[in-house]
């Protein structure tokens, strides 16, 4: 009967595992590459919208000019032409008048002639004198006259015309014009642009194979019909939905812009051989993955599962087990004969755990032999040979202070001892202190009495309630010492020791900082500080915390904050 395999255990394989990380690569490269090649496009398009804008730009440049300048010609000739004035102006009288007056019309055309002829947009330009019904028209197309004035007087009559004129597209019958109308005294006069010519003109200039055309405001479009058969309208109100793109450029003087409609596809034919490397490399990176996993299986997953089984018959103790070393690429080689080495040196590192403990114990040790200092010894006993005989409570009461003491230094030979039993030591050894510096200090001593079967290192709290008597306390004035403990939460406990002295030094703060980052004995701090500092990295394993510091107003403080430990748990 077959077993059935499990998905966890199927993913549980590291060929499935690698597989699917290529697979997971392979996607998002080809991910990467569909939307490179989108980008690609994306960005020729905006490129080629950009080239071909900046083009219609300049084309609307030279109409606006031409516009300008036949604007301003037909009104320098409406202010300072003599001829213009005469017929705007002197009645006719006389028959020589008549003479005179039609020789100014011809010299008028003659003048206007000339400007159309210096103006390669202009259609034509002419002068209308309403009072003689007088119209002087010199254009290249006149099959439209009568339609012209027609629109120039429907012009008149709807707009108040300036002496700056005024421009507006017309739709003429065969053709659509930009019209100018200016007014000088009883007379108009302007010029016009043929849209429909200008247009031929820019599309043989421009020579491009996409549509351009005039549009005005209200989207009428002025254009020849387009030889693709497009329909401008809809194109023009959802150009992305019809596949093209829409480039625009208004003129500032009439309501009309160029327009010029490119096909996306053209743009894309251009990169049709990108298009198609894209794909024949998407195909060979699928093609490849096969490949791929072979090779990783071959170099990578055969000799990583060899590992692994000589890994797992360590674990069941065959520690003489050793893996076949043969080539199965660099790393790997090297990595079978460290693991080869790593077997021959286990039994080495058995020693080097045991050396580890002989270091601990090594530092207890160190720290026991600084406990008994001599000179507390001879003090004690100067302190006891200075009481006079009828002082013999007060020897008695020393003599067993001092055996307290001692007794609780020679059995404080292990790594914890209960807090109560410690706090009780200090208060004894403050008792010792009274002896020897009466009315020089008050000490106050507290625990909360839930912490009694709390452990702590032994002798931890002496060495900061030592510096604090042998540094603060000076003949004359009296200090205040405070040792207090208290349970911090449900895990951990605090412990403060406190003085009213001098406060601690900058130079042993900075001290003290550098041998907590070097682990070097620093020269003039005290063996006490040093050895606490060690004990507490090597019992709690770094998670004791210890703060030493200055108190406000003044004084030292020292604040022990250490895992809580019950005395079943040590």
């Amino acid at each position: 009967m077959k077993r059935k395999i499990t998905w966890k255990q199927l993913f549980s394989s590291s060929v499935i595992r690698v597989m699917c990380i290529v697979i997971a690569v392979m996607i998002p490269v080809n991910v990467v590459t569909i939307l490179l090649g989108k980008m690609a496009v994306n960005r020729a398009e905006e490129q080629f919208a950009s080239e071909t804008k900046g083009a219609l730009d300049l084309y609307m440049l030279q109409v606006e000019d031409a516009m300008k300048r036949a604007a301003w010609k037909t009104q320098q000739i409406a202010v300072d032409d003599v001829d213009f004035a005469k017929i705007n102006s002197k009645k006719i009288t006389t028959t020589t008048e008549y003479y005179d007056e039609l020789q100014s019309v011809v010299r008028l055309k003659e003048v206007m002639n000339k400007a159309i002829d210096d103006n390669i947009f202009a259609a034509g330009m002419y002068a209308f004198f309403p009072e003689k019904e007088i119209k002087i028209v010199e254009s290249n197309y006149s099959s439209y006259q009568t339609e012209l004035f027609e629109q120039i007087n429907r012009i008149i009559e709807e707009k108040e015309i300036q002496k700056v004129g005024y421009w507006e597209v017309v739709d003429l019958e065969t053709t659509d014009i930009a019209l100018y109308v200016g007014k000088h005294q009883n007379a108009y006069f302007g010029a016009w642009f043929d849209l429909n010519q200008i247009l031929r003109r820019i599309v043989k200039e421009d020579g491009s194979p996409q549509i351009q055309a005039f549009i005005s405001e209200d989207r009428q479009i002025y254009s020849e019909k387009n030889t693709e058969n497009i329909d401008l309208e809809t194109v023009l109100k959802n150009p992305k939905k019809a596949g093209y793109i829409v480039i625009r450029t208004e003129n500032k003087y009439a309501d009309f812009s160029l327009i010029q409609v490119i096909s996306r596809s053209t743009i894309k034919n251009n990169f049709s051989g990108m298009t198609q490397i894209l794909s024949w490399s998407m195909i060979l990176v699928l093609l490849a993955i096969p490949v791929i996993l072979y090779v990783l299986r071959r170099w990578m997953i055969v000799p990583l599962n060899q590992l692994s089984s000589a890994m797992k018959r360590i674990e069941h103790g065959d520690t003489e087990f050793r893996i076949t070393e043969k080539s199965a690429g660099s790393e790997f080689e090297q990595i079978n004969k460290n693991f080869n080495r790593m077997l021959d040196e286990m039994s080495e590192l058995k020693i080097d755990v045991y050396e580890q403990q002989l270091e601990k114990e090594k530092i207890r040790r160190c720290f026991l032999s600084q406990q008994i200092q001599p000179h507390f010894i001879l003090n004690a006993m100067n302190i006891l040979y200075s009481y006079e005989q009828d002082e013999y409570p007060l020897i008695q009461k020393m003599i067993l202070c001092l055996s307290q003491y001692f007794r609780y230094i020679v059995n404080a030979n292990t790594d914890f001892v209960e807090l109560k039993n410690e706090m009780l030591h200090i208060r004894n050894y403050f008792e010792i202190q009274r002896a020897r510096y009466p009315e020089e200090f008050f000490a106050i001593v507290e625990w909360d009495e839930e912490l009694d079967n709390c452990l702590i290192p032994p002798l931890l709290i002496q060495n900061f309630v030592e510096n604090a008597i042998k540094h603060s306390l000076m003949i004359g004035n009296s200090i205040d010492i405070f040792v207090i403990a208290k349970k911090m939460g449900d895990e951990k406990i605090q412990i403060f020791v406190a003085d009213t002295g001098k406060g601690i030094s900058d130079e042993i703060l900075e001290k003290i900082k550098r041998f907590r980052e070097t682990k070097q004995y620093q020269d003039g701090l005290g063996v006490g500080i040093q050895n606490a500092i060690e004990r507490l990295e090597v019992l709690y394993e770094g998670k004791a915390e210890l703060k030493i510091g200055r108190d406000r107003p003044n004084g030292t403080r020292v604040e022990l904050i250490l895992e809580r430990k019950e005395k079943g748990d040590a």
